[in-house]
Parts: structure tokens; sequence; C-alpha cells
């Protein structure tokens, strides 16, 4: 669904295309094809092997027989996770196509394929965050686990194809709305399982998220995209729009189309959502939220595990103050800030994390400059620098600590290391030019 809504947005099918051969799965190829869901067209995108649907019939084809696709690969591709249809630890016996790999596999796969840097990281990024999860649930160490979620075709065909997706319109920023993981239960190889299933609910951490029916909305692969792709989770976005994609799942559900939506466009500094008014030359005037409490009796490593909940959960800022409270009880002073629509549910996470009977709110506003992120190369692979400029001035440039942080553990290497290539790169290339030290 993801892919379908991509493609329909105005990704080239070549990029899929090449993505794919690149990855030299035999008999792999993909079928995308216009329909509609619940009165909503867009692109049906399933995996095919050898000419065959790795889904199996849609429910268009088993009523008038076989719908005619557009095949972009002599060989068939890998599935998009339907929304609805998601056989979680399935046998290769399900579909005699499938196997399950180990990461050690796909990192393989992954290294042989001549894919680009940033789309080769990208996927296996993705392939080790779902790969973390099903491990965990499974009680086994990552590199020891055959598990089908990771190892089958459609799934790797999901990945990679949206890693290549997200590396050929290289968004500065992606946002989504509040995740509906659906309700009810779910078939699982040992048994049935309450929805959300045990990865989705373990990737879904630190992310709004609610359950509205309809079976099992968000399945694992879909909740590994969310985690890795999304930057922040706001209603919508202040943009201004150039292009929608809907990506159709695989059944009709009756009273609620079964599309997956994208938006893509520029960013807009006057957008009622968000409180963004320009201010002339110093930039944009944003409206703000400002949440307060006093803790005292919460573990230090409470406060670590707040601040990681709050900021995964689309705050602007938190940070703590030392203060000294009634009867001289030292206490720490929480102050969060977020957009006015964020408040509801970020302040309800700082009480229910705090266990603070209460909090204070404020309206204000704030300064703020623009913002944009940049990939810049370095010898360790791709860093992304976030740029920041006032009425066209740059201001500063600093390479993402999360990038960095990968990149150092994984090839054991000081951060340092990793942080002073990205900023020499991104000197290179001009981003610091102008800008404060």
């Amino acid at each position: 669904m993801f892919l379908g809504a991509c493609l329909d947005a105005g990704l080239p099918p070549e990029v899929l295309v090449e993505t794919i051969e690149r990855l030299g799965l035999p008999g792999i190829g993909f079928e995308m094809r216009r329909a509609v869901r619940g009165g909503v067209t867009g692109i049906r995108f399933r995996v095919l092997e050898h000419g065959r649907s790795i889904e199996g019939p849609d429910p268009e084809e088993i009523e008038t027989g076989p719908a005619h696709g557009h095949h972009h690969h002599p060989h068939p591709h890998p599935h998009s996770h339907d929304d609805h249809d998601h056989d979680h630890g399935h046998s290769p016996s399900d579909h005699g196509h499938s196997h399950g790999r180990h990461l050690s596999e796909i990192r393989s796969l992954l290294a042989a394929s001549g894919l680009a840097a940033p789309i080769r990281e990208r996927a296996e990024r993705l392939f080790v965050r779902l790969g973390e999860a099903e491990a965990k649930v499974h009680g086994v160490p990552i590199e020891q686990v055959h598990f089908h979620e990771v190892g089958a075709v459609d799934s790797i065909v999901d990945l990679v194809g949206a890693a290549a997706a997200i590396e050929h319109f290289r968004p500065a920023r992606i946002t989504a709305s509040a995740i509906n993981v659906g309700g009810g239960r779910v078939k699982a190889a040992h048994g049935d399982l309450a929805v959300p299933a045990p990865a989705t609910a373990l990737l879904l951490a630190g992310i709004p998220v609610y359950g509205s029916g309809g079976g099992e909305l968000t399945t694992p692969t879909g909740a590994t995209l969310l985690a890795e792709l999304v930057d922040e989770y706001v209603e919508f976005p202040g943009m201004v729009s150039e292009a929608i994609g809907y990506g159709l799942g695989k059944r009709d559900t009756p009273g609620r189309p079964n599309v997956f939506r994208v938006i893509r466009g520029r960013a807009t500094h006057a957008a009622p959502s968000t409180g963004l008014r320009s201010l002339g030359g110093l930039g944009r005037l944003a409206e703000i939220a400002v949440v307060e409490c006093e803790i005292d009796d919460l573990p230090g490593e409470g406060f670590g595990f707040l601040m990681e909940r709050l900021l995964a959960a689309g705050a602007l800022d938190v940070y703590f103050t030392p203060v000294q409270m009634k009867k001289n009880r030292p206490g720490t002073l929480v102050t969060l800030l977020c957009r006015p629509d964020q408040l509801e549910p970020l302040a309800g996470l700082l009480l229910l994390e705090s266990g603070s009977l209460g909090c204070r709110i404020q309206r204000a506003e704030r300064i703020e400059a623009e913002r944009e992120v940049v990939v810049v190369e370095t010898p360790f692979g791709p860093v992304a620098v976030k740029r920041a400029r006032l009425a066209g001035r740059p201001l500063a440039a600093a390479p993402e600590f999360e990038d960095c942080r990968r990149i150092a553990l994984d090839r054991g290497i000081p951060w340092r290391d990793v942080y002073r290539a990205a900023a020499d790169a991104a000197a290179d290339v001009g981003l610091t030019e102008g800008a404060a030290a």
C-alpha cells in the first residue's frame, strides 16, 4: 500500500524495476494497476512470483476473472502488506515462495545488490529495526532468529522498495497523523493474538496510536516504516500540496476505504494547524504550548525515559531544571514545548509517565529559523546535516546526532570521528558558509 501510494504520487515505476533487478531475487517482479477501494481510486501494487500474485487473487479477480496489470519487470515482485491481510509467521507452504532468512543473509543480499549506498543503508536500518522487534518477541538474539517477517520475499521488496522511494523523493521531513492499529485479533503461527500484534506494539512504542476496530490495520512492516521514517506526528502539517497518491489494499472493506494516502508538497510557514506565520526579517513566529510540572519522586532513569517518550511522540523540546519544592524538598521542574495541536496527547503522556497529579499550561510564541536537512557523503556513509537560516542568512549547520551514533555503533569507531567527517563534508559543499560557529 505504501509503494502503491508512492507510485500514485509520482514515483517512476523504473525506480522499483531497477531496485528489484539489483536484488537478484529469482522470478520476482511486480504489478501496478489502477483500481477502486471504497469509492477511492488509486494504485494497487503487488508482488508477483513467476507471474502470480504472492497475496493471491484480489476480490475483483475472483468475481470477474484476472485483472490486467502493468508488469515492469520480467519477473514478479514482493507485495505491500494489506492492512487486513497479514500472516504472522507463515510457513513456506502458505505461499510456496517465501522462506525465512537470517539478518546476515539480508545484509549479504544488500551488499551484493549494487544499490546506491543511501538505499542500502536505509534498507538495512529498516531490517534491523524490524528484526530487533521480532527477536525480542521470540526471546532470542537477532542473528539467531530465522524469522519470516524479515526474510520473506514480500518484506524484502516492501522495505528495500520503500528505501528506494524515499531516496528518489528525498523529503526534507516526513510527518504522519496518529496511527490506527485496528482492533480484534489476528492469526499467528502460535495462535490468535490481540491487535496490535506483539512486534507491532514494540515498534510503535513512543508513537501516538489509537484503536478503532476493523481488524489489524497496522502490520509489523508498516510499523517499521513509521518508526524509522517519520520525523513528527501531527494532525496535518503546514504545506502546499503538489501530489497526492493512494495505495490500495487487497480487500474492499465496507464503510471504510482500504487505502493509504501520501501527500507530497512544500512546507509553508502560514499553517493554522501549527500556528506559524511570517515575521518579516526575523523568519517565522510560531505559537507553542509550554507544559510544566514539578517532580520529586521519580528515579533518575525515569527522567531519561520520560524525555525519550515525549520527544518520540512529537515534542519540540523537553528539559529539566532543579528546583526546591515545599518543605524544602529537592525536585525537578519538567518543561515540555509542543505545537498546540499536540498539547492533549503530550500532556497526557507527561502525566502518565511522570506520575505527577497535574501540570500547568501556557500559550507562547517563539521565533523560529528556517530549517532544512541535507544529506552529505562521508567516508563512513551518508549523514544528514541540519542547516538553519534566518531571513535567508545561514545561521548554523550540524550533523544529525542519530546518524553519527548509528554509524559509530555499526562500525565500532568513535562518534566524534563520524561527526567531524560529516562536518568537514558539509563545509566542502558549502553548507556552513556564512553560518555562526
